[in-house]
């Protein structure tokens, strides 16, 4: 346990050296993707994946959660001078996870542009069949409006792209 706590002492750091190691350690698992892919043909894991690189804090936080925190959390029943290594994690954690949220409003906001040209396309779609009746104007109208908000799969709205 405590070799395998020394290997994963990063994550216990300062911020900026967390992340800079664990940006450091993806570049190489990345590399070992590339081979895995061009030699072997071979998908390669999320961890290992550079066409998957955007997905990195969310890696981050499952392998904090599933593999760091526990192992950390045991050692400090071991001794618990070893709590400020545990706050540390959940600094990072916290980090981290802020990066997630900020990666996930990224893609939120692409896919509401993505909904408002979709939009425009419907409202120019609506706008040469004004010969149409009242309730089909009506219809396109309320998919325009639509079309200005992000919804999740659930359908409630998350940002509002005027």
């Amino acid at each position: 346990m405590l070799m395998t706590a020394c290997d994963l002492g990063a994550v216990t750091r300062p911020w900026e050296i967390s992340k800079q190691v664990a940006e450091l350690v993806t570049s190489e698992f990345f590399e070992q993707g590339d081979r895995e892919r061009s030699e072997l043909k071979l998908t390669p894991a999320a961890i290992f994946d550079r066409n998957r690189k955007d997905e990195l804090p969310v890696l981050q936080v499952e392998w904090i959660d599933g593999i760091c925190k526990p192992l950390y959390e045991a050692l400090v029943k071991l001794n618990r001078k070893l709590q400020p290594m545990a706050d540390g994690i959940d600094a990072n954690r916290k980090k981290w996870e802020e990066l997630c949220l900020s990666y996930q409003q990224t893609r939120r906001a692409s896919e509401c542009i993505s909904g408002l040209t979709a939009g425009e396309t419907q409202s120019s779609q609506s706008e040469d069949s004004a010969h149409e009746p009242e309730s089909s104007q009506s219809e396109a109208t309320n998919q325009s409006e639509d079309s200005t908000h992000c919804v999740e799969p659930n359908h409630t709205p998350v940002a509002n792209c005027k």
